[in-house]
Protein backbone atom coordinates (compact mmCIF):
# COMPACT_ATOMS: atom_id res chain seq x y z
CA UNK A 1 0.00 0.00 0.00
CA UNK A 2 2.82 2.43 0.90
CA UNK A 3 4.58 1.73 -2.41
CA UNK A 4 1.36 2.29 -4.33
CA UNK A 5 0.78 5.65 -2.61
CA UNK A 6 4.40 6.73 -3.30
CA UNK A 7 4.04 5.80 -7.00
CA UNK A 8 0.75 7.72 -7.17
CA UNK A 9 2.31 10.75 -5.44
CA UNK A 10 5.24 10.77 -7.85
CA UNK A 11 2.88 10.47 -10.83
CA UNK A 12 1.07 13.59 -9.56
CA UNK A 13 4.31 15.45 -8.85
CA UNK A 14 7.17 14.50 -11.19
CA UNK A 15 9.56 16.69 -9.17
CA UNK A 16 9.04 14.64 -6.00
CA UNK A 17 12.29 12.85 -5.15
CA UNK A 18 11.46 11.47 -1.70
CA UNK A 19 8.66 11.60 0.84
CA UNK A 20 8.23 9.58 4.01
CA UNK A 21 6.73 10.01 7.46
CA UNK A 22 7.28 8.14 10.70
CA UNK A 23 4.82 7.94 13.58
CA UNK A 24 5.85 9.11 17.03
CA UNK A 25 4.98 6.59 19.79
CA UNK A 26 1.66 7.31 21.52
CA UNK A 27 3.45 7.67 24.87
CA UNK A 28 5.39 10.67 23.47
CA UNK A 29 8.70 11.59 21.87
CA UNK A 30 11.56 11.01 24.32
CA UNK A 31 14.36 13.53 23.89
CA UNK A 32 16.88 10.73 23.18
CA UNK A 33 14.75 9.10 20.45
CA UNK A 34 15.82 9.85 16.90
CA UNK A 35 13.84 9.53 13.68
CA UNK A 36 15.93 8.47 10.67
CA UNK A 37 15.30 8.54 6.93
CA UNK A 38 17.72 7.12 4.34
CA UNK A 39 17.52 8.64 0.87
CA UNK A 40 19.34 7.27 -2.16
CA UNK A 41 20.37 10.22 -4.36
CA UNK A 42 21.56 9.70 -7.93
CA UNK A 43 21.00 13.24 -9.24
CA UNK A 44 24.14 15.31 -8.62
CA UNK A 45 23.15 18.13 -11.00
CA UNK A 46 19.74 19.43 -9.91
CA UNK A 47 18.86 21.75 -7.05
CA UNK A 48 16.26 20.64 -4.50
CA UNK A 49 13.97 22.02 -1.82
CA UNK A 50 13.82 20.23 1.53
CA UNK A 51 10.68 20.24 3.68
CA UNK A 52 9.84 19.01 7.16
CA UNK A 53 6.34 17.55 7.58
CA UNK A 54 4.79 17.73 11.06
CA UNK A 55 1.47 16.31 12.26
CA UNK A 56 0.41 17.42 15.73
CA UNK A 57 -2.65 17.16 17.92
CA UNK A 58 -4.49 20.14 19.31
CA UNK A 59 -3.31 18.90 22.73
CA UNK A 60 0.23 20.02 21.88
CA UNK A 61 1.19 22.46 24.65
CA UNK A 62 3.32 24.96 22.72
CA UNK A 63 2.98 27.41 19.86
CA UNK A 64 6.28 26.40 18.27
CA UNK A 65 8.25 23.21 17.84
CA UNK A 66 12.04 22.90 17.52
CA UNK A 67 13.91 19.98 15.96
CA UNK A 68 17.55 19.25 15.29
CA UNK A 69 18.22 17.69 11.91
CA UNK A 70 21.49 16.04 10.92
CA UNK A 71 22.12 15.29 7.25
CA UNK A 72 24.86 12.73 6.81
CA UNK A 73 26.45 12.68 3.36
CA UNK A 74 27.73 9.51 1.64
CA UNK A 75 31.29 10.52 2.64
CA UNK A 76 30.19 10.64 6.34
CA UNK A 77 30.26 14.45 6.62
CA UNK A 78 27.37 15.74 8.75
CA UNK A 79 25.48 19.01 8.44
CA UNK A 80 23.29 20.02 11.44
CA UNK A 81 20.28 22.35 11.29
CA UNK A 82 18.02 23.66 14.00
CA UNK A 83 14.51 24.15 12.65
CA UNK A 84 11.70 26.10 14.32
CA UNK A 85 8.18 25.23 13.23
CA UNK A 86 5.30 27.54 14.16
CA UNK A 87 2.30 25.30 14.86
CA UNK A 88 -0.07 27.97 16.22
CA UNK A 89 -0.65 31.69 15.77
CA UNK A 90 -0.24 34.04 18.73
CA UNK A 91 -4.04 34.03 18.95
CA UNK A 92 -3.93 30.30 19.64
CA UNK A 93 -5.33 29.31 16.24
CA UNK A 94 -3.58 26.24 14.86
CA UNK A 95 -1.70 26.50 11.58
CA UNK A 96 -1.78 23.74 9.01
CA UNK A 97 -4.53 21.66 7.52
CA UNK A 98 -6.88 19.16 9.00
CA UNK A 99 -10.18 18.73 10.72
CA UNK A 100 -10.66 17.86 14.33
CA UNK A 101 -7.72 17.24 16.64
CA UNK A 102 -4.96 16.54 14.07
CA UNK A 103 -3.18 19.32 12.12
CA UNK A 104 -0.63 18.85 9.33
CA UNK A 105 2.06 21.33 8.33
CA UNK A 106 4.83 21.34 5.75
CA UNK A 107 7.76 23.64 6.49
CA UNK A 108 10.35 24.63 3.86
CA UNK A 109 13.69 24.54 5.69
CA UNK A 110 16.28 24.56 2.90
CA UNK A 111 16.17 25.78 -0.69
CA UNK A 112 18.59 25.24 -3.57
CA UNK A 113 20.12 22.13 -2.02
CA UNK A 114 22.63 20.32 -4.16
CA UNK A 115 23.55 16.72 -3.43
CA UNK A 116 27.20 16.62 -4.58
CA UNK A 117 27.77 12.85 -4.42
CA UNK A 118 25.72 9.87 -5.50
CA UNK A 119 24.81 7.61 -2.62
CA UNK A 120 22.82 7.40 0.57
CA UNK A 121 22.03 10.56 2.53
CA UNK A 122 20.76 9.96 6.06
CA UNK A 123 18.42 12.48 7.68
CA UNK A 124 18.22 12.19 11.49
CA UNK A 125 15.67 14.22 13.44
CA UNK A 126 15.58 14.84 17.21
CA UNK A 127 13.03 16.87 19.11
CA UNK A 128 14.61 19.99 20.56
CA UNK A 129 11.95 21.16 22.99
CA UNK A 130 13.87 20.50 26.24
CA UNK A 131 11.14 18.17 27.40
CA UNK A 132 12.16 14.71 28.52
CA UNK A 133 9.04 13.34 26.83
CA UNK A 134 7.21 15.59 24.37
CA UNK A 135 3.50 14.97 23.83
CA UNK A 136 1.25 16.06 20.98
CA UNK A 137 3.49 15.36 17.96
CA UNK A 138 2.01 12.48 15.93
CA UNK A 139 4.28 12.15 12.86
CA UNK A 140 7.48 13.60 11.45
CA UNK A 141 8.51 13.37 7.82
CA UNK A 142 10.72 14.77 5.13
CA UNK A 143 9.79 15.76 1.62
CA UNK A 144 12.39 16.44 -1.10
CA UNK A 145 11.49 18.07 -4.43
CA UNK A 146 13.64 18.80 -7.46
CA UNK A 147 13.44 22.49 -8.41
Amino acid sequence: MLILSMVFAQACNPDLVFQDNQAIPSEGWHYQDKITFSVEMDDTLSLHNLYLDVRNTTDYEYRNFFVFMDIEFPDNRVLRDTIECILAERSGEWTGKGFGRIKSNRFLFRTDVWFPKKGTYTFTIEQGMREEVLHGIKDIGIHIERK
